[in-house]
């Protein structure tokens, strides 16, 4: 199933091994890219009907600088006085959000359990709020787990439709240190902000150890219902160089800040990410966007999203600022480009000449991004791709280099299902900035 991805994936490493890089960092990217393209698709899953953007979104090559965060006393306290938490703090420590929710004792713990054969999953505690669920559970096997895959996860309520946005999940590696122990979270975003009259849910995950089959499924209560969100309405139009987008409001919960923006169909220019994008009170506190998982949901063709960042809910701050400082965006017209993959030729770009085809073939093409030296570029480019008749292309894979020598190296898979040429990627993101200085006081609450 994999066997096209691994032998990209390889030709990949080895034109990386070409290249004087610091190859032991270079093999450890290539080799965690490999493992995950066995795996299931990116560990993100959203409806067709909406669009659904991750920061980390189809990066399986990312070459990334990992860097620690020191752990607060009160953080640390809370998680120690939870059996079981110590494993889970490398995935929450980044998360100011979250780090908060666990010294305000917003964590409910849970602790149900399945066993099938002899191996066991334990929904070990839960984040709940009006916008969506954090789902803390371990997979514990008497084997060493070699290969894990974990399906697409399916949540229940007893008595409500759960309509979600996304679900965002991680390329599970096992722990080295407990090869036989898996953690993870499970961060279900709803697509409308809910409350609930029963908190009877039911986790279903299906995961696949060591190529057997395990179907987990396990009811659990929450203790206790939402905390509720506040609502800044803001209705506020701004310009930056040109372009126009309103701030309709912003919604901070617990889990997450959700900020609506509207887009001016105006506008010459698309706007693709805002790169720097933070809440600021008036100590110079700062609660940036969200670096791994959500970052926003909806459609840009409809003129308006919903961004998130981390959450100041426990926070009681004299005045609250909204800063938006980088943005991408690019001309209309040079939102896509166009690649005839039997003629092998990039039939259109965007006109600063940025983007260059190496190859392509029905089943895929790699591309060469020429970046600015000022300008660091973290994103995958690839979002919507479709062919000449607008027929949707299902992406195999997504990879995308860090820098060297100014460029990055693209490596986009598809399915070949008898598509018409040219295909059409629209552009999830791209090098190319307007710049703005913005600073919105939210009302005081």
């Amino acid at each position: 199933m994999y066997e096209k991805e691994e032998t990209k994936l390889n030709d990949f490493r080895e034109r990386l091994e070409q290249v004087p890089l610091p190859i032991e960092k270079a093999d450890a990217a290539i080799m965690q890219g490999l493992e995950r393209a066995k795996r299931d698709k990116m560990q993100t899953r959203a409806k067709r009907k909406r669009t659904f953007w991750s920061l980390a979104v189809a990066a399986l090559l990312m070459l990334t600088v990992v860097t620690t965060i020191r752990v607060s006393p009160t953080f640390a306290n809370a998680v120690a006085s939870i059996p079981g938490m110590e494993t889970f703090v490398e995935l929450i420590q980044d998360d100011k959000g979250l780090t908060a929710i666990f010294e305000n004792d917003y964590y409910q713990p849970i602790g149900e359990s399945q066993t099938i054969g002899h191996t066991t999953m334990t929904i070990d505690g839960v984040v709940l709020d009006e916008s969506g669920m954090d789902i803390f559970y371990t997979i514990e096997s008497p084997a060493e787990m070699d290969d894990i895959i974990i399906n697409t996860p399916v949540l229940k309520n007893q008595q409500q439709e759960l309509d979600s946005a996304s679900i965002s999940y991680s390329s599970p590696v096992p722990e080295e240190e407990s090869p036989k122990i898996y953690t993870d979270i499970l961060k279900y975003t709803f697509e409308d902000s809910m409350n609930f009259e029963d908190l009877s849910f039911t986790l279903e995950l299906e995961t696949i150890l060591n190529g057997d089959l395990f179907d987990f499924s396990i009811p659990f209560v929450v203790p206790e219902n939402v905390k509720p969100s506040v609502v800044y309405d803001m209705n506020k139009e701004v310009e930056v160089e040109g372009q126009k987008f309103t701030i309709e409001d912003v919604t901070i919960h617990p889990l997450r800040v959700g900020i609506k923006i509207s887009f001016d169909p105006a506008n010459t220019k698309k706007i693709l990410q805002f790169e720097d994008m933070r809440l600021e009170d008036d100590n110079g506190e700062i609660w940036s966007s969200i670096s791994n998982g959500i970052s926003a949901t909806g459609d840009i063709e409809d003129g308006e999203m919903l961004y998130y960042i981390q959450s100041n809910y426990f926070e009681k701050p004299k005045q609250l600022y909204l800063r938006i400082n980088k943005i991408q965006a690019v001309d209309k017209e040079d939102a896509y480009f166009l690649v005839d993959t039997d003629q092998n030729l990039l039939v259109h770009s965007p006109k600063d000449g940025k983007l260059a085809l190496t190859k392509s073939s029905r089943t895929g093409f790699e591309m060469t991004l020429k970046l600015d030296s000022e300008n660091e570029h973290t994103y995958g480019i690839d979002r919507n791709i479709t062919d000449t008749t607008g027929a949707p292309i299902e992406m195999r894979y997504s990879g995308i280099s860090s820098g060297y020598e100014d460029r990055q190296i693209i490596d986009i898979g598809i399915e070949d299902t008898g598509y018409l040429n040219p295909v059409k990627v629209e552009l999830f993101s791209y090098p190319n900035y307007i710049n703005s200085n913005l600073k919105i006081e939210l009302p005081k609450k």
